[in-house]
């Protein structure tokens, strides 16, 4: 898929859907968001959305399929520190005007449109909940880090996987993507799932044997289905309320 060509996507939709999940925007305040947002582009699994360190000059915004954000260490070791969905913004540098603090890169083919950062903050001044809507979802994927580290420093391998998957599927339900009301697409490998919660890919594959034989999760050909719900939160102590706005 060649990158640098532009398809035409209902991107605005997404991203006011997103905005408007945690505040109410005026009908006035959605067409100008919706009118800003560009065409999307196509961006192939494995590559870069964004990258460490550079400057943007657009907010990007992922329109279809699914993203991470990594940092590398010094020993080269990759540490992925969220997963990027469909409505998500990949980064919120704009907000500070300060560089990506992280790489973003695409988990599976990826359609990622953006709003020049010069535009938005011209209409934020007519319409400043489009800016409160940014900030709480900034606010939201901070939250969404803090259990992450939670999960690195105080979960045991079965709680972390439950947890996330927990988180995946809540956010996935919000969104409007889960199949069949308990199925979702987890494009990634057990690999990188592990450079996420800090364990191995052999201790990755057990973990979700384990959950299987519970009964709490199936994880085949890159789609997850959680048959048990309340269940999993229950073993993994997962409690949604990070993950909402004040409107909820």
């Amino acid at each position: 898929m060649n990158s640098n060509v532009a398809v035409s996507v209902p991107g605005g939709d997404v991203w006011l859907r997103r905005l408007s999940s945690v505040v109410s925007l005026s009908r006035a305040a959605q067409e100008a968001a919706a009118e800003i947002m560009s065409l999307g582009r196509p961006i192939p699994a494995r590559d870069h959305i964004i990258r460490d360190g550079n400057r943007e000059t657009s907010i990007k915004v992922l329109i279809s399929g699914f993203a991470c954000r990594y940092k590398f260490l010094p020993a080269g070791r990759r540490q992925i520190t969220a997963f990027v969905l469909p409505g998500d913004l990949c980064d919120f540098g704009f907000v500070s005007s300060s560089p990506a603090s992280q790489g973003v890169m695409a988990l599976s083919p990826s359609i990622v449109g953006a709003v020049d950062v010069d535009r938005f903050a011209s209409i934020v001044e007519e319409y400043p909940d489009l800016m409160a809507a940014v900030l709480r979802c900034a606010a939201i994927e901070q939250n969404a880090t803090q259990e992450l580290l939670l999960s690195l420093g105080g979960r045991n391998a079965l709680q972390r996987v439950g947890h996330l998957l927990c988180e995946l599927h809540f956010r996935m339900q919000s969104a409007g993507l889960l199949r069949d009301g308990q199925a979702f697409d987890l494009p990634v490998t057990q690999s990188e799932l592990g450079e996420a919660l800090g364990l191995s890919t052999v201790h990755v594959n057990r973990t979700v044997q384990t959950l299987r034989k519970l009964g709490l999760a199936t994880w085949r050909d890159r789609v997850v289905s959680l048959p048990n719900p309340p269940g999993l939160a229950a073993l993994s102590g997962f409690d949604p309320a990070y993950l909402k706005s004040e409107m909820a």
